[in-house]
């Protein structure tokens, strides 16, 4: 064989391994981009950032719902009106703004955070850690019984952080440390993003809590065909996932508070409907604490 034929059959293997290995090299490429920091600074860093509201009834320490919010920021409106069903069905609920901590207002978020400039998924993971270790260090709130919210951006974070094999890969940007964080109970994804450069189109779950994901079926801002597969992929798996799919709803389709250039994508009838599926599955959640 002639020594160009030889090069060019390895540049040609090399060339489709690279191709086959294209999104794990492109994660882990981005991954190392991110400033390494350990779970203290960045517990410090969102810590003042978040709001918990505690259930008017009982006492604590209470199950807890950790609210991510999507790429633009904490809308508090909407936030609240979520956290309040939390509070309803005895749990507590910490909103987490992973925008204003950056310095990222509303306007910049959507300009660097929701073009996929900043704030990747497997990065904002390390908000998710904090947060949960943030729940652990308060006495009010029962980090035994944590339950997982995101939207959208959110939805995205959660689920990279739900491929964390704490053995062996942290989120980006986070140093290891010897102390794993605690694991969660439940997952709530409202039309996360599924496609490239999500950590879970080539990771499994290294936690498989109870889920719970609600899909916007017209949805022009993720792709709901990639969550779709994705949870199918789930349910096949035998692993404990719920799935509904708004037919004919937009993005957002949960949000009356949208601004008036979005508004007609809030859907009434689905956002009452993932009102009641969002208490129902706190409720057998809390139900199976107190057994």
């Amino acid at each position: 064989m002639k020594l160009w034929h030889a090069a060019l059959i390895v540049s040609v293997i090399i060339a489709g391994i690279l191709y086959l290995k294209r999104e794990p090299l492109m994660l882990g490429f981005a991954a190392s981009k991110v400033e390494k920091t350990d779970v203290a600074e960045r517990k410090k860093l969102i810590g003042d950032a978040i709001d918990i509201r505690l259930p008017q009834a009982g006492e604590g320490p209470f199950p807890v719902v950790l609210q991510f919010h999507g790429c633009a920021g904490v809308r508090k409106p909407f936030q609240e009106q979520w956290a309040d069903i939390a509070n309803g069905a005895g749990y507590a609920a910490m909103i987490v703004n992973s925008t204003a901590p950056r310095g990222y207002s509303r306007v910049k978020a959507l300009e660097v955070v929701c073009q996929g400039k900043a704030l990747l998924g497997q990065e904002r993971a390390g908000d998710i850690l904090a947060a949960i270790k943030l729940a652990e260090d308060n006495p009010a709130l029962d980090a035994n019984h944590i339950v997982l919210a995101g939207w959208s951006h959110g939805g995205w974070s959660v689920m990279d952080y739900l491929t964390m094999d704490f053995d062996k890969r942290w989120p980006a940007g986070i140093n290891p440390e010897d102390e794993k964080p605690t694991e969660v109970e439940g997952v709530i994804l409202f039309y996360p993003y599924c496609g490239l450069g999500t950590r879970s189109r080539i990771h499994d779950w290294a936690q498989q809590p109870q889920t719970l994901a609600l899909i916007a079926g017209a949805d022009t801002v993720v792709n709901a065909d990639e969550c779709i597969k994705f949870f199918d992929r789930q349910k096949n798996a035998d692993r404990p996932v719920e799935v509904t799919v708004y037919p004919e709803t937009e993005h957002a389709f949960d949000d009356p508070f949208i601004e008036q250039e979005w508004h007609h994508w809030h859907n009434p009838e689905a956002l009452e409907d993932a009102k009641t599926q969002y208490e129902a599955f706190l409720g057998r959640l809390n139900q199976s604490v107190g057994e």
